[in-house]
């Protein structure tokens, strides 16, 4: 039982950190990517969800991009279920941005 307590005041206190964190870097990233502020799915306007690899060398340094958004990253919120499977294009193992572009309307 005090493990669990312990584990849950952990929980919590990570949440309170990194919450303001990762809202202060969202915050960054929409000073120059403004496209992104008005995407109609909220899963799409936090950055990080998807860009976190790199991101820290972007934000040094707008030069470098932060790393690619690949297959592997779209599955960890959008799971292929047979009915997504049941789309042609998904059967033919193309990459999910070739069709999918999370910054448009």
């Amino acid at each position: 039982m005090k493990k669990q307590l312990l584990i849950l005041a952990l929980a919590s206190l990570l949440a309170l950190v990194a919450g303001p964190i990762v809202a202060d870097t969202n915050e960054q990233c929409l000073m120059c990517h403004q496209d992104v502020k008005d995407n109609p799915v909220p899963a799409h306007r936090d950055c990080m969800a998807c860009h976190a690899g790199g991101a820290e060398e972007h934000m040094d340094n707008i030069r470098v991009p932060p790393d690619a958004v690949t297959d592997d990253t779209c599955i960890t919120c959008h799971q292929p279920t047979e009915d997504f499977m049941a789309i042609r294009a998904h059967q033919m193992e193309m990459e999910c941005s070739a069709c999918h572009t999370i910054h448009e309307k």
